[in-house]
């Protein structure tokens, strides 16, 4: 059995970062926010989820902010006098250059989040999850407006 991977090492242009496995609560928050708020952009389809409910909301600004940080927070940049995190514990920029580094800041929540979701997408995880899914509510299971009241 392979040894699960829970770092890996990229680099943007000049500088390397550290990314490291989301905690799994984190992760499974991440995963479902994913599926009730991302997806509504047309990826259902790609997913194999064709029957999510069509009322879902966006993204809040709220949101999506709290998803970026968790994103980050499991980012570090590998600097000559050791790793420093890109947002620190106190939830502020852990990195000073990055709070106007629009675009380093994008690529770094793609690489954390591509890194720690996509075995779930793109692997045997969301077919499970879907299986479990349709045997807990099967969609020919009776209603209470489908099965006759007793008299």
């Amino acid at each position: 059995m392979a040894k699960r991977e829970t770092d890996k090492i990229i680099t943007i242009g000049k500088r390397k970062f550290k990314i490291e496995k989301f905690d799994a609560l984190t992760g499974s928050y991440i995963v479902f926010t994913l599926m009730e708020k991302v997806l509504p952009m047309g990826m259902e389809a790609k997913a194999g989820l064709e029957n999510m409910p069509q009322n879902r909301q966006s993204l809040s600004r709220g949101e999506f902010l709290q998803l970026q940080r968790d994103c980050l927070g499991v980012v570090s940049e590998i600097l000559p006098a050791g790793s420093r995190p890109v947002i620190a514990e106190n939830g502020q920029w852990g990195i000073a250059d990055l709070e106007r580094n629009t675009q380093l800041v994008i690529l770094l929540t793609i690489h954390a989040l591509a890194f720690n979701v996509a075995d779930f997408f793109g692997g045997e995880g969301l077919q499970e999850l879907k299986a479990s899914l349709v045997s807990i509510f099967p969609a020919n299971m009776p209603t209470s407006t489908d099965t006759p009241t007793p008299q």
